[in-house]
């Protein structure tokens, strides 16, 4: 454990704004590969699969939302949970305490939502269901953990926590770059089929 990151504060704005950005950029590559999985199975009679891409700057605004009330309620706990059990563990406070934070973390979300689904319906899911939520928000949280652990030891360490615009950057730009590259792909295949 580096002795100048040993007391740092989780809860940073570079830290909360890292997270952010790396949530923005995991759900549009999420949301990319549902919608070149659609396109691929579309029924004959469905409409033109370029509609969805004029509501583009709509479905962006969302997602920022979307990522703007899952950082703290989700990433940051997770983040400031694997620092709390890290610094009293033996290992220190080291990267792989964040999957388990984010574990734990999902785990208390997706249960708290079957305790509301059933007080408020009187039935759940099937327990299959809850497991696949449980990995789907894990996985979903533990990089933008891993971004906010990242932001936070730089700044205790004195230098610049903002991840922001290099994660946006990067990380938009190879969704863009996915994107093109699968169309380009079908497209290749589909003339090469028909």
């Amino acid at each position: 454990m580096h002795p100048r990151t040993a007391g740092r504060s989780v809860w940073t704005w570079s830290a909360v704004a890292a997270s952010w950005a790396g949530l923005v950029v995991e759900i549009s590559l999420v949301a990319t590969v549902l919608f070149l999985w659609g396109i691929t199975h579309l029924a004959p009679d469905a409409g033109s699969p370029a509609l969805p891409v004029l509501f583009l700057p709509l479905w962006l605004g969302i997602l920022a939302v979307l990522s703007a009330i899952l950082a703290p309620l989700l990433v940051m706990p997770a983040a400031a949970l694997a620092h709390r059990v890290g610094t009293r563990g033996r290992g220190g406070d080291a990267w792989w305490w964040t999957p388990a934070g984010a574990a734990v973390v999902a785990g208390a979300a997706v249960g708290a939502t079957a305790v509301a689904a059933w007080a408020g319906a009187g039935a759940v899911g099937a327990p299959e269901t809850y497991v696949w939520w449980w990995l789907a928000v894990t996985a979903l949280v533990v990089p933008a953990a891993l971004l906010a652990r990242l932001s936070a030891c730089r700044t205790a360490q004195g230098r610049p926590g903002g991840l922001v615009r290099p994660v946006l950057a990067r990380g938009c730009g190879g969704v863009v770059g996915f994107f093109a590259l699968a169309v380009a792909v079908m497209l290749l295949v589909d003339t090469v089929v028909n």
